[in-house]
This record gives C-alpha cells, structure tokens and sequence, in this order.
C-alpha cells in the first residue's frame, strides 16, 4: 500500500529548515523580477514587430510541410506564453519550498529560460523585419 502524498510531503517539509524556507522565498522572488522584465522586454519587441508590420504579415518559414509562414502574432506571443506560464509557476503557495539543490537550479536554469526566451524573442523579431 502506497503512502498518503500528502504524508510524503509533510515530511519532505519537516526536512527543510527556516534557512530553507527564508532562502526559497528570495530565489523565487528574484525569478519573479526576471520573469516580469523578460516579460517586459518581449512584450516591448512585440508591440515594435506590431506597430512595424501588417498583422496579416507572415514570418518566413521553409519546412516540410510547404506552408506559407507563420503568422506574425502567433510567432510573437509564443514567447509570451512561455515566460507566463514560467512565471504563474513561481507563484503557487509553495514554490519556496527547496532545499539547497533546487536553488541552485533554480539560480542557474530560471535566468537562462529568460534570457533564452528575450533571445529568441529577438531572433524571430529579427526574421519577421528582415
């Protein structure tokens, strides 16, 4: 018979300690910060590409199935999606609850899907003006 989850995670908060808690809460926090300025950037990029473009405008696309491009608005609110999703993420009740590993993934992967989010916000910005 399988043990209660939520016994499992009882005990998995018995284990982390105020440090834990108190340390959880900055690092998402500071993810929080970046999450809402890559937020920020990719929603300026978007509202260029918008204002500089048709709406009916397509972003060049050559794969196997031969279509015509990707429309301009699906292309730019890809990213957008992404960087919410990843950001509500951080706001469940207990998102803070990490140990030291989790941090340091947190710390190393959170900036990177930001700013590889704002990168390829940029790249497709850049494909659809050129």
């Amino acid at each position: 018979m399988k043990d209660n989850p939520s016994a499992q995670n009882q005990h998995r908060l018995r284990e982390l300690t105020e440090q834990d808690l108190l340390l959880g809460k900055k690092a998402s926090r500071i993810i929080d910060i970046l999450c809402l300025v890559g937020l920020i950037a990719c929603t300026g990029i978007a509202v260029y590409i918008f204002m500089s473009v048709p709406l009916g405008a397509r972003m060049s696309y050559s794969g196997q199935f031969g279509r015509n491009g990707i429309p301009v608005p699906v292309a730019m609110l890809v990213v957008l999606v992404v960087l919410f999703l990843f950001w509500r993420g951080g706001k469940k009740p207990d998102a803070h609850h990490m140990g030291k590993g989790g941090r340091i993934v947190l710390y190393i992967l959170g900036p990177a899907i930001v700013v590889g989010c704002v990168a390829g916000q940029l790249v497709m910005a850049q494909s659809i003006l050129g």
